[in-house]
C-alpha cells in the first residue's frame, strides 16, 4: 500500500516537474498556444520552429526560422503576417488575435535560452523604431521569407 502511495506521489511531483510548475492557467495557455501552432505553423514551420516541417521542401520560398522574425519584426508586424500571410509561401492564418497572441506567446518559449535576452532586445529596438529595418509589414519584402536574417541563430 505505502508503495503505490509513494509512486502516486512520485508521478504527480514528476508532472509538476515537467509543467515547469506553472499555474494550471500558465500551462492551458502554453498547451492551446501549442496546440494553435502544430495545427496551423508546424508543417511549413517545422516542430522546432526552424523551418523544416513536413511541408517546407515542397514550398516555392523555405519557410524560415521563427526565432528571427520573432526579434526583426515589431508584435504589430508578427500579427499582420500571421493573420495575413506572405504570399507565394504563408497563406493567411485562420486565427483571432487571441489565438495569434497564443501563438506567439508559444513561440517565445520555444526560443533557446542563449538566445532569449538577445532576440527580446532586438525586438524592443524593432518597437522603438531604432532599426532601419522597421517598416510597416506592407512595405516589407518578403518574397525571399527570410531576407534579413542571419542564416543560423541557434548556436548548432
Amino acid at each position: 500500500m505505502t508503495s503505490r502511495i509513494q509512486r502516486s506521489a512520485l508521478a504527480l511531483i514528476s508532472a509538476f516537474v515537467a509543467c515547469g510548475g506553472n499555474t494550471p492557467e500558465a500551462t492551458v495557455t502554453m498547451s492551446e498556444g501549442e496546440a494553435l501552432y502544430q495545427t496551423h505553423c508546424a508543417m511549413c514551420h517545422g516542430d522546432g520552429l526552424e523551418g523544416d516541417g513536413p511541408m517546407a521542401a515542397g514550398l516555392p520560398v523555405q519557410p524560415p526560422s521563427l526565432f528571427e522574425h520573432l526579434a526583426h519584426h515589431t508584435e504589430a508586424q508578427l500579427f499582420g503576417l500571421i493573420r495575413d500571410g506572405v504570399p507565394p509561401a504563408m497563406p493567411p492564418a485562420p486565427l483571432t488575435d487571441e489565438e495569434i497572441r497564443l501563438v506567439v506567446d508559444f513561440a517565445w518559449t520555444q526560443v533557446p535560452d542563449s538566445l532569449v535576452d538577445e532576440l527580446r532586445e532586438m525586438q524592443r529596438m524593432m518597437e522603438q523604431g531604432r532599426d532601419a529595418e522597421s517598416m510597416d509589414h506592407d512595405d516589407m519584402d518578403h518574397g525571399a521569407m527570410g531576407h534579413d536574417m542571419p542564416s543560423d541563430t541557434t548556436g548548432r
